[in-house]
């Protein structure tokens, strides 16, 4: 059976499954339950020189029926004291001493907010730090600002560099237009490793009857974090782009909940991966199934780690000009599972070509007219469709 044991950074994880600064790492006991269920590790939600009030409520989440697709928070940083994290993190270390305990730090534009904080932790034994430049919700120069500057990322980085010898990880955010040019910068400036990413900056909705935005505090509401699993494709090319750059020691986040999800991250590039939105929504145990999954992938796969998956898919990545344009697919389908419910011929008329058409209780594709775009794939409720390879294009 597979070794799911995770070596990063000096730090020794018995599975890659972390748990991400966030609600669920919000005090120590959080963060016990999350060990007891099983996660390999735990980022601290974000600690700061001061604690932050949060508002009520913060977080809204975006579903359809019993289907979730994504949630939007206005969570700011801990709101436990230096000194409450102090206790809290020495009585994490002597529940779970060999369990891998990351302290997210965020500071400001001067170097005493980060090397305070710094200094506080160290000596309680946390394992590393993760620098949180990358929060949407703060608008001032440290949060989203900071991580979106090369230049005061490059300041930060140094400071915290030069404060400690354990390892340094920066969260990088998706609100920018060129994460590799600041994850080379992280990098470049002492930084150990990446965080690839945090949340995206959005807007959960507004109530169509009040016309107040969501969610609402008093009629008020403010950008918050987009996460869950329509953030996963942003935050996988995040991922993807930065190994296929620098490959650097890289973490995965975002949109994760499943242990495909989390499997596509490692080919991406990444060793160990932080879970957070499906914890708040499933719980710790969620964990159980994570492993599970990756051990039976890896055994089937004859692979004998996670380490041997990393990186597996980043020789495939390639730019737009790399495709091969000749080589020409189309759609074909298997009648023992078409139900006949007509989804690909409304697709196919809306946005393809018009090449599909209902004969007797079956869905029939012209070769002739099929364009090969694949959207008829996607919205077969049966998975009855595939694309195969014209007889004659080019290999």
């Amino acid at each position: 059976m597979a070794d799911l044991t995770t070596h990063f950074l000096g730090m020794t994880f018995p599975n890659p499954f972390v748990l991400a600064s966030a609600p669920i790492t919000a005090t120590g006991d959080h963060i016990i339950e999350g060990f007891k269920a099983g996660w390999g590790g735990a980022v601290l939600k974000t600690i700061g020189l001061e604690p932050t009030p949060t508002p009520s409520p913060r977080i809204f989440t975006l579903k359809s029926g019993r289907s979730k697709w994504g949630m939007v928070n206005l969570e700011l940083i801990t709101e436990l004291t230096l000194e409450q994290w102090q206790s809290e993190i020495v009585r994490i270390k002597t529940a779970f001493p060999d369990r891998p305990v990351i302290a997210s730090i965020m500071g400001g534009g001067h170097k005493e907010d980060w090397q305070q904080v710094i200094d506080a932790l160290e000596p309680c034994g946390v394992s590393g730090f993760e620098m949180n430049v990358s929060c949407p919700n703060y608008a001032e120069e440290r949060g989203a600002q900071l991580g979106q500057d090369p230049h005061s990322l490059r300041q930060a980085v140094g400071w915290v560099r030069k404060s400690t010898r354990l390892p340094v990880i920066v969260k990088l955010t998706p609100n920018v237009t060129d994460i590799v040019a600041l994850a080379r910068t992280a990098i470049e400036s002492g930084a150990d490793g990446i965080t690839a990413t945090n949340t995206l900056s959005g807007l959960a909705g507004i109530d169509l009857e009040t016309l107040d935005p969501l969610p609402t505090v008093d009629r008020l509401s403010a950008f918050g974090g987009y996460s869950g699993p329509g953030l996963k494709p942003v935050a996988l090319r995040c991922a993807a782009a930065i190994s296929k750059a620098i490959r650097p020691p890289l973490i995965g986040c975002g949109g994760i909940g499943r242990w495909q999800d989390a499997a596509e991250f490692m080919a991406a590039g990444a060793s160990l991966v932080e879970v957070c939105t499906a914890v708040m929504w499933n719980g710790y145990g969620l964990v159980d199934g994570l492993i599970k999954g990756l051990e039976a992938y890896l055994d089937d796969h004859q692979m004998a780690s996670p380490a041997a998956l990393s990186g597996k898919a980043l020789p495939h990545l390639v730019k737009f000009s790399g495709l091969n344009l000749e080589r020409r697919k189309v759609a074909w389908v298997d009648e023992a599972r078409c139900n006949a419910c007509g989804q690909c011929v409304t697709a196919c008329d809306s946005g393809g070509a018009w090449a599909i058409e209902l004969f007797g209780k079956k869905a029939q594709i012209s070769v002739v007219r099929c364009i090969g775009c694949g959207l008829c794939v996607g919205v077969c409720p049966s998975n009855g469709i595939a694309m195969v390879p014209v007889e004659g294009s080019a290999a």
